[in-house]
């Protein structure tokens, strides 16, 4: 879309240009909505011109005027008076003005998505796993990014979002990832041996950690027969897991994983190995909506309320991992209060203390 993104720039500026008095009815388009510098220096003069005082003959050497007085010397020169009358006429239709930047509205939250998805994946992989929530706490300003760009295609008039907002002829995908981008398999097995040598251990991990949090199949077949069998308050041992994990879909533990994992259970271990495969799990799974997000950007097929739409649906599994990791790591309860009061101590003297200098906030 680059180079149709360009074309779309120029003939809104062009449209500018030729019919100046509409400016007014096409601020819903932002100066940031334009790709190059040079086009937003140009968009923002047009806007500042006062052209009802202006001769229509005289338009050119106004906005030449104007553009002069840009601080940025390279701009300047982008922005000669031969430029300006190439974009006069390079515009298809004039009054096509917000059409025009409908298209470019269109291509800015495109990228503004696409940015959005390298920033997560970015995060993903950069950020340890014990930080995992606080990472995943600052995703808010991906919600609230989407949620600009909802705001601002609706800022658009109706008949814009009507000519251009139409829904992709077949469902659109993002491509699958090749590989992912994080996995601890030794604290999925520690985690998944410890609650098989100590199965109390349970509920202190059932209420966050799930079975898509591992990455290994077999271990997660464990986790999964183990959680339910400790729904039906049932023995936990290798061969009630092997038992229970054949009548659930997908991969079944091998005897020899099992055997591996009676050996290496160490009992109060868990929770905390258990913390690091959610973390883990989490900080992939926020670098697979990035990854997603930035597919969905890349795809014409997708208009700006289906775009920021499937950018959210990508964004979901990311929220609810905010929400289990808040859970895993929330301080324990304080034990209750002893019902034997104190004994009173010694009452305190009171002093005449001098009021302090209060100093009045402007």
């Amino acid at each position: 879309m680059t180079r149709l993104t360009h074309r779309a720039e120029e003939a809104l500026l062009g449209a500018g240009l030729h019919r100046p008095e509409s400016l007014g009815s096409a601020r819903w388009i932002p100066p940031g909505a334009l790709s190059r510098p040079d086009h937003q220096a140009l968009w923002q003069v047009l806007h500042s011109l006062d052209f009802s005082r202006v001769d229509r003959n005289s338009i050119p050497a106004a906005v030449s005027a104007a553009v002069a007085q840009l601080p940025d010397p390279g701009i300047r020169q982008c922005l000669s008076p031969a430029r300006l009358a190439a974009l006069a006429q390079a515009c298809p239709s004039p009054q096509n003005m917000g059409l025009y930047g409908g298209m470019v509205l269109e291509s800015a939250i495109h990228r503004s998505v696409e940015h959005a998805g390298l920033q997560l994946r970015q995060t993903a992989r950069q950020t340890e796993v014990d930080q995992a929530r606080q990472a995943l706490e600052q995703t808010e300003q991906t919600g609230r990014r989407l949620a600009a760009l909802d705001a601002a295609w609706r800022a658009a008039p109706e008949t814009v979002r009507t000519l251009l907002d139409t829904q992709p002829e077949q469902p659109v995908a993002p491509v699958p990832r090749t590989e992912r981008a994080r996995t601890d398999v030794q604290a999925e097995a520690e985690t998944v041996a410890s609650l098989l040598y100590q199965p109390g251990q349970m509920r202190e991990v059932t209420g966050w950690l799930k079975g898509q949090d591992f990455s290994h199949p077999e271990l997660a077949a464990v986790y999964r027969a183990m959680v339910t069998l400790d729904e039906r308050h049932a023995p936990i041992d290798a061969l009630t897991v092997a038992w229970e994990a054949q009548r659930h879909p997908g991969a079944r533990p091998s005897e020899q994983v099992l055997a591996e994992l009676e050996q290496a259970g160490m009992g109060g271990t868990a929770a905390w190995s258990g913390e690091q495969v959610l973390g883990t799990a989490a900080l992939d799974r926020l670098d697979q909506a990035g990854h997603d997000m930035r597919n969905y950007a890349r795809h014409p097929a997708l208009a700006p309320g289906a775009l920021v739409s499937h950018a959210g649906q990508a964004m979901a599994p990311v929220t609810a991992d905010r929400e289990r990791l808040h859970h895993a790591q929330r301080e324990p309860e304080l034990a209750p209060a002893d019902k034997e009061p104190a004994p009173p101590g010694p009452i305190p003297v009171q002093r005449e203390v001098p009021a302090p200098d209060i100093e009045m906030e402007i």
